[in-house]
């Protein structure tokens, strides 16, 4: 069986170019087509959400994909047209939006939810693709182009002894063709069973994510999940239950010698409950499991770890000696949320809570329940304004420094552990060198705040972070106090999207003071007044989203 499954997620991306084609020969000349908007573009994403907080809570977003389908008013912000699809025999096929994205960094990368890698310079993004459906049987093909000019720069020390978090993609220019936002389905009322490459988005972040967000490629996986929320009378459920490969980059990295020259099998399960007697509020749990493929044995239990116990000594029971525990090479995360939504304030309030690491027992978990955690919380405002317009106020605070406890708990490690990664599988929770979830790094912190005219794709603002980086290797590397200060990032970023007829134009450009840059002193700083070395870089982006009309 476990030889069946590397099969399947290994052909997921071969088979998926290969329909590519098939698609577009029989379908682009004879059928009539209209615009099918997939939820894994950013900028609709932030439009539905927007969105929610007018009218429509149908949709929790607690969990994205690109099979959750816009709502209809807000198809009609994109087509104009108000269907998505117009029935033509009996099948269905729709072109995806044009993405083109440039972005171009002065002095030193800047890490952010993106579906761009970390690089110095230029770099380009490209995605085209169409949607096509034949009764149950859908399949969506969306790939992805990359490039990077990955300029040299100076990285500075590792951040991250269990995590492969790359700051520069190998030597040399950098460039990708990838499956992208592509799958195949088969569908049936509320419930979806498929074999995709789409990105996944876990949680209520607006900004990050703890599990799964947009940020690393998207990776082969198996998936069973609800297409739209699934009424019961106890209120709606969502769900999705995944089984996956991970990759490492294959390039050189401070900790290349730690790593295994082996894939790694994921399985995860998000579950998320809206109460029928609380209108707008959602809770939901998630939890993922890692493992090197080569260490993974073939029954259930190894198939399906997230059904297994959440104590460790539990967990131990399944072995008969517990560092065959710790030999197997398992990593979890287990996270918790909230959300809720109150269309007459047009307002929203969310937190996710998680755990990288088993509690021994119940007891442990109560006494130590910050140990390896990781949280985030947010706000998003709007306040209506003349003209279907509205000023909206949003905010995030994402922690994924390790609890000072650390230093306790184990004693002599001195820190350096992160939310992103653990000993067991020393290349984190990562894929081809990218985090899964928070997009700013191991172990850094930061807090965001937003304000912004919009009006649907249209945007005018500024938004403001602090971005405290590294904050576990920093700990273990230096005394605190000591003479190197903590690396700050503080940036303001101006915020310009329009829309002309077809044509969405989105546009920043940040303005980034690195305080303490890589940790580094002033080369006139003395050990009685010591002084960091400051860095101050710009970061600009613009994309273009063509939008295609539907046939008269």
């Amino acid at each position: 069986m476990g030889y069946l499954l590397n099969e399947v997620l290994g052909m997921t991306r071969y088979y998926i170019n290969k329909i590519l084609v098939a698609i577009f020969i029989v379908f682009t000349f004879n059928l009539s087509y209209a615009q099918n908007a997939s939820t894994n573009n950013n900028k609709f994403y932030e439009l539905n959400r927007l969105n929610q907080l007018n009218t429509d809570t149908s949709n929790n977003f607690l969990q994205n994909n690109a099979y959750q389908v816009l709502p209809e008013n807000v198809d009609q912000i994109i087509s104009r047209k108000g269907a998505f699809f117009k029935e033509v025999l009996p099948y269905k096929v729709s072109f995806l939006p044009i993405t083109l994205l440039s972005q171009y960094s002065s002095k030193t990368i800047y890490p952010e939810v993106s579906r761009l890698i970390n690089n110095l310079g230029f770099q380009s993004y490209a995605s085209a693709g169409l949607f096509a459906s034949l009764g149950p049987l859908s399949i969506q093909v969306q790939p992805e182009f990359i490039y990077a000019q990955n300029k040299v720069f100076n990285i500075g020390s590792q951040k991250s002894n269990n995590t492969e978090y790359l700051e520069r993609f190998g030597e040399g220019s950098y460039q990708t063709f990838l499956p992208g936002q592509s799958s195949i389905r088969l569908s049936a009322g509320a419930f979806s069973i498929g074999a995709s490459t789409e990105n996944i988005w876990w949680g209520p972040g607006q900004f990050n994510s703890l599990l799964f967000s947009n940020n690393a490629f998207g990776f082969e996986h198996l998936t069973l999940n609800t297409r739209r929320p699934a009424k019961t009378f106890l209120g709606t459920f969502e769900g999705q239950v995944i089984m996956g490969r991970l990759e490492g980059s294959g390039l050189e990295s401070p900790i290349s010698n730690l790593l295994r020259d082996d894939s790694r099998y994921l399985n995860g399960i998000n579950i998320v409950y809206g109460p029928k007697w609380i209108p707008g509020f959602f809770i939901g749990v998630s939890r993922v499991f890692q493992q090197y493929s080569e260490t993974r044995g073939d029954t259930f239990r190894d198939y399906f770890p997230i059904f297994g116990g959440l104590q460790k000594e539990r967990l131990l029971e399944d072995f008969e000696d517990p560092g065959e525990f710790d030999r197997a090479g398992r990593d979890q995360q287990l996270t918790g949320f909230v959300r809720f939504i109150n269309k007459k304030a047009k307002a929203e309030l969310y937190f996710e809570f998680g755990r990288r690491d088993h509690a021994f027992n119940w007891r442990e978990a109560i006494l130590n329940p910050e140990h390896a955690r990781a949280y985030l919380f947010g706000f998003n405002k709007l306040l209506s304004l003349p003209n279907d317009a509205a000023f909206q106020l949003r905010t995030e605070v994402l922690q994924q420094q390790e609890s000072i406890n650390i230093l306790v708990r184990y004693p002599g490690i001195g820190g350096g552990q992160n939310w992103g990664g653990h000993i067991p599988v020393r290349h984190g929770f990562t894929h081809r060198g990218q985090m899964l979830g928070p997009g700013v790094g191991p172990s850094s912190n930061v807090q965001t705040i937003e304000g912004a005219w919009v009006k649907g794709f249209k945007k005018l603002g500024i938004r403001f972070e602090r971005l405290n980086r590294h904050q576990d290797i920093y700990t273990k590397r230096f005394n605190d106090p000591s003479e190197q200060g903590r690396w700050v990032d503080l940036s303001a970023r101006i915020l310009a999207d329009w829309q002309f007829n077809n044509l969405i134009i989105s546009s920043n450009v940040n303005f980034v003071n690195s305080l303490n840059y890589q940790w580094q002193l002033a080369p006139d700083s003395t050990p009685e007044y010591p002084k960091g070395e400051n860095l101050f870089s710009v970061h600009s982006q613009v994309s273009l989203i063509y939008l295609f009309d539907k046939k008269k």
